[in-house]
Order: structure tokens, then sequence, then C-alpha cells
């Protein structure tokens, strides 16, 4: 078991990417263990445990038919999940939409011979943008939040106005997207136990406040691991490891950049005024990510709204721009393997669009 884990982890391609650039790293900074976040590490693989339990007690499949049976064409079930991506993303975080709802809607997909990449590429966009919306949506939010000591109504009268563009948004996309009408004959009925239902809440609750630091994150991952020995033990070596390492390498290079004397000066010298601020944290989200540009930038500026935008707009672009981007591309690649060059495209066409959008829409109208 161990062997094969191994040797899918070294044939992943994005972990050669990363692999490769934490060697070349090397050359410049020591790592230090302290820059990876464990408590995120386990956070994700408490997420896919239970989205693999999800999956064996039928409950993806009941909501996959309960869905199919509410719509009658493609567009409306874009529609929906693209709705509970973006409001559920405001509440249970961008990450656990996106490793939820993904892997949902690629099996409604396969099952209707429906387009994938871009209602996916749309979820994606939608957790991004609603996850902006609250200060527990996203993990920068929480830390921003946190660090600049901002108050709710303070925080609401900025991110409502991205919550109003978000919406116009994902309206437009969502009229855009391919409509195949699908049959009205209901699927066949589909049994689950409500005893794996209120299961797969609790933990999901407990994930959630154990991410807020309210429990510790032991308590989730002993009963998820028990729970998924439980149900099939087999479930536990399908998890995808190799976004976990990834997720690891990726912390590590962060860190070893962030200690560059180099970078901090350049960094000093690019957010001297809120625009530019605004403009430097989404430039350097799209190579590191939103989170750790947050946690970054902070360092060097006061300004809130500047960081804030920057890293919620940042989110955008590239596939590297928001985790919850990575974990999409990777659901894509787990559960619809043909369809990783099209998302890539498609994904990467819209946020590059998008993006420059929402930065002339924030410079000129707000």
């Amino acid at each position: 078991m161990i062997t094969t884990l191994f040797k899918n982890i070294v044939k992943d391609n994005v972990v050669k990417i990363v692999l490769t650039i934490f060697i070349v790293l090397l050359f410049f900074r020591q790592p230090n263990l302290r820059d990876i976040d464990v408590n995120t590490i386990l956070i994700l693989f408490n997420l896919m445990l239970i989205i693999e339990i999800v999956k064996e007690t039928n409950i993806l499949n009941y909501f996959s038919a309960l869905i199919i049976n509410h719509v009658s064409n493609s567009r409306q079930i874009t529609a929906w999940l693209v709705l509970l991506s973006f409001v559920g993303s405001m509440i249970v975080t961008n990450d656990v939409a996106i490793i939820t709802l993904v892997p949902l809607y690629i099996l409604i997909a396969k099952q209707y011979q429906l387009k994938i990449a871009y209602p996916v590429s749309l979820i994606t966009i939608a957790a991004n943008l609603g996850s902006a919306v609250t200060p527990i949506g996203n993990p920068q939010n929480v830390f921003l939040v946190e660090y600049y000591r901002i108050g709710f109504i303070q925080f609401m009268s900025q991110s409502i106005q991205l919550l109003l563009i978000g919406i116009i948004i994902m309206m437009i996309l969502v009229n855009l997207s391919h409509k195949k009408y699908i049959s009205a004959q209901s699927t066949k009925p589909i049994l689950i136990k409500i005893s794996d239902v209120i299961w797969v809440y609790g933990l999901f609750i407990l994930v959630l406040l154990s991410q807020f630091k309210v429990i510790s994150i032991l308590v989730p991952l002993i009963l998820v691991i028990w729970k998924s020995a439980k149900v099939n033990v087999q479930m536990i070596k399908k998890i995808d490891y190799s976004l976990l390492v990834t997720f690891v390498f990726f912390f590590l290079i962060v860190g070893m950049i962030g200690r560059m004397p180099i970078v901090s000066e350049a960094i000093y010298h690019l957010i001297k005024t809120p625009q530019s601020t605004f403009l430097t944290s989404i430039g350097i989200s799209q190579i590191i990510s939103n989170v750790p540009c947050a946690v970054l930038i902070a360092k060097f500026y006061s300004h809130f709204s500047a960081i804030y935008w920057g890293v919620s707009i940042g989110g955008l672009g590239t596939l590297v721009a928001s985790l919850a981007n990575l974990l999409a591309f990777k659901q894509v690649s787990i559960y619809a393997k043909d369809e990783k060059s099209s998302f890539i495209k498609i994904f990467t066409g819209l946020n590059i669009v998008l993006l420059i959008f929402l930065i002339i829409i924030k410079i000129i109208l707000i």
C-alpha cells in the first residue's frame, strides 16, 4: 500500500513542479519546518476522508438524484450548484465548498453526459467570490480580521460591494452555460442511513470548529479515521496524498521566499499607497496564492481595505492564486481525468478575464 501511494505521489505533475521549485530555492535559503501549517494539512486530510465517507455511504448519489429530480436542463443544475457554492462558501469556507460540490457535479455530469470544465470553473469562481464576503469564508479573511482587529460592520462595509458584484457576475456566467434538456423521468430511489448523514454533518461541524481553534484538530481527526475505518478501511488509501504533499512543499516554498531580503525590500517599495498595495497583493497572489500573500503583505502595510480587495480579487487568475483553485483542479484530476486539459484552458481564460474586469471596476468605480 505504501509503495503504491509513493508511486502515485511521485507521478503527480504538480508535485514534480513544486519539488523542483523547492530544490532550486535550497541554493538560496534554508527551509523551516515551522512554515508548514500542520493544522491546514490535517483539515484537508479530514475533509477528503469525509468526502470518501459521503461517496461510500451513497449520500453523494442521494443528493445527485435529489437535484436531478428538480431540474429540467443542465443550466439549472449548474445554477443550483453555483448558488450552493457561492452561499455555502460564506459559511463553511471555499475549500469545503469545492471539495463537496465539485465531485457532486462531476457525478451528475457523467450520468447525463454533460459538460464538465465550464460548470466546474463556475463552481470554483463562485466559491472564491462568495467566501470573500464573510469574515470566516476563507483563511485570509480570518487572518486579516484578527490581525487588524476589524469589526463585523467595518468588514461588511467592504465585502458588501464584492457581494453585489459577485452576484451579477455569476448570474451572467451561469446564463452563458450550456443548456441541455434532461429527461423528466425520475431517477431510482437511493436509500441512505440517517445515522450516516448525522455522522457526516457532525464531522463537518467538528472540522470547522477545529479550523477556528474552538477545539483541537485531533478530535475530528480521530473520529474521521474511526468512522472511515468502520465504513470501509480501504477509503483511507483512496485519499489524494499528492495534494497534501503539494501543500507541504507549498508552505515551505512561501516561507523560504518570504525570508529573502531582496523580496522583503521589493515588497516594501511596492506598497507605498493603497492602490499599489492592492495591485501588489493581486500580483503576489498569482504566484504564491492569496492566503500566504495576505500574511506576507500585512507585515508591511496597515491599510486593511487595500489588502482585503487585493487578496480577494487575487484569488482569481492562475491555478495557484487560491488554494481552492488547486483543490478544484485536483478534484477534476481524480474524478474526470480526461477533462484536465479542457478545465485548465477554460478556467484560466475565465479567471483572467474576470481578474482584469474586477481590477478595472475596483480602480474606477469603488
